[in-house]
């Protein structure tokens, strides 16, 4: 890693004042604030998680009536999210993507994003499994200013589970997390941008090539008005601060494993956070890798972030400024710099330093034994800085340090304009009532679903056609079952028969039907269970759930169509078709419908299964079970109706309702005269929308059920 330093903090400066506001007089805040990211605004904000024109401020008595003007779930008023408007008063922290002012009486002051500002506050932590034991217990620490700590210990010490009660994907049982004063646990909207995420296992789509993989993640986060040339920049931005700008091009699978690390990096970079969290970075990688891997990591501490890494690399804990060791139990052995080790245990050797930290009576008897403040903090003294003392018996919570003048960040570009004052005491959300909220939430959030969906539409796509075998599966798979229907003898196909004994219509309709079920079913088995750690990684940094399952229905659902129509065209090549339909009087477009109902709704039962099993080689078991269900349920293997038990099962089966659409529609008890008096198949509108609607239902059903295991935690 390495290139030019970038500043992870937000910039802003006055911009041009429109003759529509009213600049300041007498010290007095102006009439109308507006503030984004376009040159036009009165408060230009250079950070591209915040819209060209993201609110307006409107004085209103001794406060202002501030209007969200993004639609991007990225303006916050004392930590509370602002979708439409809310009244903010003196005092009261406003955000804007990542750039934070405090409403003053004369307008806005900007505070700074940068680790130096309240920086990671651990207060009091504890997590204990519900029934089981404790991971964490009594951690106090507060890490400042722009800096690489590693985070050591045997296995069991809750090193990985310290780093997920950071980044605030759990909740603590007991005390509390902050970064730049927010909670990271309830406050996850707000600091999506500020705190960068690096899990131990994979988080891209292989398929991808790195450039287009960040450039998916870059819509995805940013502000949804960033421009394709902004986006391009910020991609190649990273490309060359991670050293990878000469493998854009490269499909992510034929990367090394040390340049798949640094990209995962880089999709957290998007955003330039100031502070990154990473879990065993280095794990499986060869000594050179380490090592570039953990020099990375010091340039981008030193190039202002506070940077917070687990590691079993102990060659390179030199390079770190602090060193956090835990003991089993999730407690804190020792946090100092590197160099202060061996005055602790009395050794640099790591096995002699492990096996005291597994057994602490191993520990020579020369050594002092540590006091009972062993694990809550380090024995050795620290700097203020980084260990602050614990909440206050009477609040819970530590009182929050006084804002000074000199905090404030200064307007460092464009015309000298006034924005306020910063005030001596900046009140924290948790002092006092939030703002006032008014105005729908929906519309804001439903222009945001779109947005995303649409993104994950097109990057849907792409994984698709970028595995060739998986497309060409998907695209012969029809052709197949249409071949594999030329097998019954042909007579008359879907028409008039010959002769009254004849089955062929049946059969047809069966292999069309299950066909369809199949092929759904096939191509979306897999799909969420083989990607549910990215997508559980990109929902933790603001992919709302509605939009990922949206787009893999609209994608799906697509080919599921597709599929059927081709299917259905073969097919019918070499037969003779429907004489009448019962809806339209198209015969075969009503059969195409049913067909692809059927293959749509399948795909969705798919995902269901998918959602449902824990990795991909359990989706085997349920396909061929479901699969071979519908085809005895369908009723043109079998006769159903009547018959106790059976028939109701059916009814949950999409093959069940789909061949009742298609035998409406061909007329198949006239066709056939023996076949079974099933009241689904009389040649009758009625009997045809109803069980459009049967299959609707169950598609929705399964639609529902998904998307609540897609929203559960």
């Amino acid at each position: 890693m390495g290139g030019a330093s970038q500043d992870p903090s937000s910039q802003f400066y006055a911009g041009h004042v429109p003759e529509s506001g009213e600049p300041p007089r007498d010290g007095r805040a102006p009439a109308v604030i507006r503030v984004g990211r376009a040159a036009d605004n009165d408060i230009v904000i250079d950070d591209l998680l915040t819209a060209r024109h993201h609110a307006r401020l409107t004085a209103n008595g001794a406060g202002f009536d501030l209007e969200d003007l993004s639609g991007h779930h990225q303006t916050f008023a004392r930590g509370e999210l602002v979708t439409h408007r809310a009244r903010v008063h003196p005092d009261d922290v406003v955000t804007f993507g990542k750039a934070r002012f405090v409403i003053g009486p004369d307008g806005l002051t900007a505070l700074p994003d940068a680790p130096a500002d309240g920086g990671l506050v651990v207060r009091d932590l504890h997590y204990t499994l519900p029934k089981g034991p404790t991971l964490t217990e009594n951690i106090n620490l507060e890490l400042t200013g722009s800096r690489l700590v590693a985070v050591i210990g045997p296995s069991g010490a809750g090193k990985s589970t310290l780093l997920r009660l950071l980044n605030g994907e759990l909740e603590p049982t007991r005390g509390s997390v902050h970064y730049q004063g927010f909670d990271t646990h309830h406050n996850q909207e707000e600091i999506h941008g500020r705190i960068g995420v690096v899990p131990q296992h994979t988080i891209a789509h292989d398929q991808l090539t790195a450039r287009r993989a960040l450039r998916y993640t870059a819509e995805l986060r940013l502000s949804h008005d960033t421009t394709a040339k902004e986006r391009k920049k910020r991609v190649g931005d990273v490309l060359a601060e991670l050293g990878l700008a000469d493998h854009g091009g490269t499909r992510i699978e034929q990367l090394s494993g040390g340049q798949q690390r640094r990209l995962a990096i880089g999709f957290e970079l998007i955003t330039r956070p100031s502070l990154l969290i990473l879990d065993e970075p280095t794990s499986g990688l060869d000594p050179a890798l380490v090592r570039q891997i953990m020099t990375g990591l010091r340039t981008l501490a030193d190039d202002g972030r506070l940077v917070v890494v687990t590691t079993h690399d102990l060659a390179h804990l030199d390079i770190c400024d602090d060193v956090l060791i835990m003991l089993p139990g999730g407690r804190i052995e020792y946090y100092g710099p590197p160099d202060g080790i061996e005055d602790h245990f009395g050794t640099t050797d790591w096995a002699d330093i492990f096996e005291m930290l597994k057994d602490p009576a191993s520990r020579p008897s020369a050594q002092p034994q540590p006091d009972a403040s062993m694990g809550q903090q380090a024995t050795k003294p620290l700097p203020q800085t980084r260990l602050s003392p614990g909440p206050s018996p009477a609040s819970g919570r530590a009182a929050p340090a006084p804002a000074t003048r000199q905090s404030a960040t200064p307007i460092a570009k464009g015309p000298t304009r006034r924005l306020g004052r910063l005030p001596a005491k900046l009140l924290r959300r948790d002092q006092t009532p939030g703002p006032e909220l008014v105005g729908p939430k929906a519309a804001a959030d439903d222009r945001r679903t779109r947005q995303q969906m649409w993104v994950l539409c097109r990057r849907q796509l792409r994984l698709i056609f970028a595995d060739r075998p998986f497309a060409v599966f998907m695209l012969a798979l029809p052709v197949g079952l249409a071949v594999l229907g030329f097998v019954i003898p042909n007579e008359t196909g879907l028409g008039r028969p010959l002769s009254p004994s004849s089955t062929e219509a049946m059969r047809l309709l069966i292999i069309m039907v299950v066909g369809s079920a199949f092929m759904g079913m096939a191509a979306t088995v897999r799909d969420l269970v083989a990607e549910r750690r990215i997508y559980r990684h990109e929902r933790a940094a603001g992919l709302i759930p509605d939009a990922y399952l949206g787009s893999k229905l609209v994608v799906f659902g697509f080919f599921a169509v597709l599929q059927a129509v081709i299917l259905l065209t073969l097919t019918l090549s070499v037969r003779e078709g429907p004489e009448d339909g019962v809806i339209i009087g198209t015969g075969t477009f009503e059969l195409g419908v049913a067909l692809a109902s059927t293959a749509v709704v399948s795909a969705i039962l798919g995902l269901l299964i998918s959602s449902l099993v824990s990795t991909p080689e359990q989706t085997m078991p349920p396909l061929v079970v479901v699969v071979m269900t519908q085809l005895v349920l369908c009723g043109g293997l079998i006769e159903i109706t009547g018959r106790a038990f059976v028939d109701q099962l059916s009814w949950l089966t999409p093959s069940r309702w789909g061949y009742a659409m298609a035998a409406s529609t061909v007329d198949i008890t006239g066709l056939v005269p023996h076949a079974p008096d099933d009241i689904l198949w009389r040649h009758h509108g009625v009997a045809w929308i109803g069980a459009l609607l049967a299959l609707s239902a169950i598609g929705f059903g399964a639609v529902y059920l998904t998307r609540l295991r897609l929203r559960a935690p």
